[in-house]
């Protein structure tokens, strides 16, 4: 092999042994580096290695070194900090619709960026087995074959399924494959959910991921680009109407609220909504939030009780009255 040639691998090689076995509280000394490289065929004396450090260290790579007994040289900053992999592997650990075999695939990557050291500091804290998780094993082909799509303007196809009293899945429509045109993906509730235009109803819908199965790639363009063209452009903004994934009508509600209620209201509709006062003395703020009114945004505004109230449009308050009126009926005597 050239000489040339062989110094680049030596130094990929130390760039990867000082990645996985350095760190701060275990630096590595020129030693134990020729004496790795030396053990895997590839001989270095001591100013080889120096050279290959300096090397390094010109590149880019923030090459530290330890002073004292017990010196050495190791990795400063990393890709990602030990607080970022955290981060990460609690929100894969924590997620739903990956499955317990992948996210225990997606963590040992994860693992993979720090140094052996790190990793095993952070391998304690991950726990996976007995959380509730999806069984669906195809879903990151399934996300794949959404975001292909999207980009080559294609509809898809999947089967979509439901859980039965069995515990059984049983897909819907009797194994009927569902034809869309994809527009968005998006991560609510714990769940992944795709935003799509459904022709057979004129209409956008969403669907869980993890509960599609068998998705392909059609020849057909998209469709309905008028209806979900404006969503892709402010998608944030269309979140914010939704409660649920139900997208019901489009709707501004007039509601008013209790002073305690302020963070609530922030947290959903965002800092930007203006809040109109009721008066020093009043307990209330009024407010006005467009959303797409459905059961499950009524089911919302009822959980906080006589705090929140809905002021306008009449429609939507009978709708609540009706809605409260079915709970208190089928909560009567059995």
């Amino acid at each position: 092999m050239p000489k040339t040639a062989n110094q680049k691998t030596r130094i990929l090689e130390l760039y990867r042994f000082l990645l996985r076995e350095s760190s701060e509280e275990h630096p590595l000394t020129v030693a134990e580096i020729g004496e790795h490289l030396e053990a895997i065929g590839m001989p270095a004396n001591r100013k080889t290695v120096m050279d290959d450090l300096h090397a390094l260290s010109d590149a880019g790579v923030d090459l530290l070194s330890a002073r004292g007994k017990g010196g050495g040289y190791f990795i400063g900053a990393r890709e990602f900090e030990s607080a970022e992999l955290k981060l990460l592997i609690d929100a894969v650990q924590s997620s739903r619709f990956i499955s317990e075999s992948k996210s225990r695939a997606l963590i040992g990557k994860l693992l993979g960026q720090t140094s052996r050291h790190e990793e095993k500091h952070l391998g304690r804290s991950v726990y996976v087995a007995g959380r509730v998780k999806s069984e669906n094993t195809e879903l990151f082909y399934t996300v794949d074959v959404i975001h292909t799509a999207i980009l080559s303007d294609r509809s898809i196809s999947f089967l979509y399924y439901d859980w039965t009293e069995g515990h059984r899945q049983e897909a819907r429509h009797g194994g009927k494959r569902y034809l869309v045109s994809p527009c968005m993906l998006s991560w609510d509730n714990e769940f992944y959910y795709l935003l799509a235009y459904d022709g057979e109803s004129d209409s956008l819908r969403h669907y869980r991921v993890d509960k599609m199965r068998r998705i392909r790639s059609e020849d057909t363009p998209r469709q309905g680009r008028a209806l979900w063209e404006r969503i892709c452009q402010n998608p944030a903004a269309y979140e914010n109407e939704l409660f649920g994934k139900f997208a019901g009508e489009e709707t501004t509600v007039l509601l008013s609220v209790d002073r305690s209620l302020a963070g609530v209201i922030v947290d959903r509709f965002g800092e930007d909504l203006p809040f109109l006062s009721d008066g020093d003395g009043a307990g209330t703020f009024r407010v006005s939030v467009k959303v797409r009114v459905s059961p499950v945004f009524l089911s919302w505004v009822m959980q906080f009780g006589a705090r929140m109230r809905i002021l306008s449009p009449e429609s939507v308050r009978r709708e609540m009255r009706e809605l409260a009126q079915k709970i208190l009926d089928s909560h009567g005597e059995l």
